[in-house]
């Protein structure tokens, strides 16, 4: 089905009555109470990588777009899955679909393998009659979101490295270092600088108790983890972050990118505006953007323009105009899509700015740490020595 297609059902869709909150409809809703629901359940214990993910939605759009039924282009996946956890998401996907719902909700029953942008735009296709449509942009946006993903943690491999490198550093030089001039220092520690008492301190700590301190930088690694892992509180620390220079843009611009995307995407397979908007409020994971397409939802209800919510808010000019001129022309949709188009490219413009800063500003750090131990180490040598001489 083509985007011209897709338009043709625009109308029809947004009469239609269905409303399925954002992700299913009423009628999958009513199947799960009349007795499929004991066949799907969220299964968070089954996991897939973000390209294993890609790969199997990609197998799924080719299968659908050559004319195969759904359940038999899952039954045949099965029989060619290359990795067990691909197996047995396709098995849990079948399953579901062969209990009477709808392909988005048995998405939506692996949160830990699809995306809830995937299980949003399958949900849209399938209202709207376009799920080949709606897998193909599925994949370009998670298949984009990989991309990125790629090119973030590339860039942070060597600041990383050098940051590692540079704690393993002032380990070696507290542990084994600072002790030999400890008992030069400690003939008259009330003229030592506090500099030098904040070094030797954190050397009698960590050769005193070597266990309570890695245990402490243990405890901070797996809270950085788990901050990063769990949706709501990375959600939370993402927020807190857009607020940085540099690192806080690229991180908005991405997730605005997303959204509108997303809003676009649905608005061209059909779906109502409304529901459109509350597929981008659970993309995007922030929570001020959340609330944006909160009261964004709230302004169109009340039957005025959508730019009106946005015209006030810290968002790229251009999307704004953009939003204007679709709303006058009655190419919404078209404007969006260009709109996330032009978001994309400056997300990758901040993200160039993010890697190009990053590197001078890991050395600056790392040199300021070892510099400061080995001043606050010198320092007291060198007035005694003036001392001497």
């Amino acid at each position: 089905m083509n985007l011209t297609a897709l338009k043709k059902n625009k109308k029809n869709a947004q009469q239609d009555a269905m409303s399925y909150g954002g992700t299913v409809s009423n009628d999958a809703d009513q199947r799960r109470k009349d007795g499929a629901s004991s066949v799907a359940s969220a299964d968070t214990r089954i996991k897939l990588k973000p390209k294993e993910t890609l790969q199997l939605l990609i197998q799924m759009d080719a299968m659908l777009t050559a004319g195969v039924p759904l359940l038999a282009a899952l039954r045949t996946l099965i029989e060619h899955a290359q990795t067990p956890p691909t197996e047995r998401v396709l098995t849990r996907l079948t399953a579901i679909v062969e209990g009477g719902q709808d392909l988005s909700y048995a998405f939506k029953c692996l949160p830990n393998c699809f995306p809830s942008y995937v299980v949003h735009l399958t949900a849209a296709g399938e209202q709207s009659g376009a799920l080949d449509e709606a897998l193909q942009r599925s994949i370009q946006l998670l298949d984009n979101s990989i991309v990125l993903g790629g090119k973030i943690k590339g860039a942070l491999m060597y600041p990383g490295f050098l940051m590692f490198m540079t704690f393993v550093m002032t380990t070696g030089i507290l542990y084994f270092l600072v002790p030999k001039f400890e008992s030069l220092m400690m003939k008259k520690p009330e003229l030592l600088p506090w500099t030098t008492k904040l070094v030797l301190g954190a050397s009698q700590t960590l050769r005193a108790q070597p266990a309570l301190v890695f245990g402490i930088f243990t405890v901070i690694f797996v809270a950085v983890v788990f901050l990063v892992k769990s949706k709501r509180a990375r959600g939370t620390l993402f927020d807190i972050v857009s607020h940085v220079p540099v690192l806080g843009d690229l991180i908005f611009k991405a997730y605005l990118s997303r959204s509108v995307g997303t809003l676009a995407l649905t608005l061209e397979s059909g779906v109502p505006i409304l529901t459109g908007l509350d597929h981008a409020r659970q993309v995007s994971e922030l929570p001020r953007l959340q609330a944006l397409w909160v009261q964004t939802a709230e302004i169109v209800r009340d039957g005025k323009p959508m730019f009106t919510a946005m015209a006030g808010e810290d968002l790229p000019p251009a999307l704004i105009q953009m939003i204007i001129a679709g709303e006058s022309s009655g190419t919404l949709d078209t404007s969006l899509r260009r709109a996330a188009e032009f978001l994309d490219r400056e997300t990758q413009a901040a993200l160039n700015a993010f890697t190009s800063l990053l590197g001078p500003a890991t050395v600056v750090i790392a040199g300021g740490v070892v510099g400061f131990i080995v001043i606050a180490l010198m320092t007291p040598i060198l007035t005694m020595a003036k001392y001497v001489g």
